[in-house]
């Protein structure tokens, strides 16, 4: 189990140094954080200068890039810098550029609904997100940071997307948005924020280990093409093999055994046309 932050910002963005929030999210549990500063190389330290996954005090430092675009054409343009960056999360929008996002099988990361207008996330999106291994994030921010109708604003948006999750299970994933190392939290803090809109601690835990699933994506399924009656590179599989043309004799021969079995409906005709005559 590999708990992630998905989102910190270190020095120069933040007023911690990334080897300072490393050893503060040890202490706290934390194995993997995601740091999104727009300037890595000045964030990292010199001796990692080039690397985009390197390992501080024992925590796991993934690069990670947040696109704040105005439209598609504007995020198609702006992606394109961060081709070698492990994880592209991307701030949400109207409905249909999250449409966009989604299906475009660019971004690994969905952020920014606590401020997306309203139904900007629906079925379709729930859908792509699936079909694309696209995780939607849950921000802390808004929930520790603001007060009155906007904190109750972004607590209603996360308990709309945990009932879009619920049904057609997408991944989740848990930020803290964190630019100081006292902005950190621990995994039982975060489960407790997490409940205020309703998640519960089965369904925290699974999303601060989501980030393991974005870097290392499950291998495509694989059908087997004879199941489906397309033949082989080799042949047909109801070919004969070498040895059973020069015999004359299949019976004996493993290849062929399998299609050798008799014909169960055959056998069912025999015995029905046997009862009429017997009749």
């Amino acid at each position: 189990m590999t708990v992630s932050d998905a989102c910190v910002f270190a020095y120069p963005l933040g007023s911690s140094s990334l080897r300072r929030m490393a050893l503060e999210a040890k202490y706290l549990g934390f194995s993997r954080l995601v740091c999104s500063n727009a300037d890595f190389k000045a964030a990292i330290p010199k001796e990692f200068a080039g690397r985009t996954v390197f390992s501080v005090y024992g925590v796991e430092i993934v690069r990670g890039a947040v696109i704040k675009a105005e439209n598609f054409r504007d995020f198609q343009n702006q992606v394109k810098k961060y081709e070698s960056v492990p994880i592209v999360a991307v701030n949400a929008g109207e409905n249909a550029f999250n449409r966009s996002l989604l299906s475009s099988g660019r971004i690994n990361i969905l952020k920014g609904m606590d401020n997306a207008p309203k139904n900007a996330f629906d079925d379709v999106c729930a859908v792509n997100a699936l079909e694309k291994s696209v995780a939607v994030d849950i921000d802390l921010t808004p929930i520790i940071g603001k007060r009155g109708i906007a904190r109750q604003k972004a607590l209603a948006a996360y308990a709309d997307i945990l009932k879009f999750h619920r049904k057609y299970g997408f991944m989740l994933t848990i930020s803290s948005g964190a630019r100081t190392y006292t902005r950190l939290r621990g995994v039982r803090e975060i489960s407790n924020l997490c409940s205020l809109f309703g998640m519960t601690d089965e369904e925290t835990i699974a999303a601060l280990n989501s980030v393991s699933a974005l870097l290392n994506p499950q291998n495509a399924v694989t059908v087997n093409p004879r199941n489906f009656g397309v033949p082989s590179e080799s042949g047909s599989p109801f070919d004969k093999s070498t040895a059973c043309e020069e015999s004359g004799d299949c019976s004996e021969c493993a290849e062929c055994a399998e299609y050798n079995e008799p014909d169960e409906s055959e056998e069912c005709e025999e015995n029905i046309g046997n009862a009429e005559e017997i009749s």
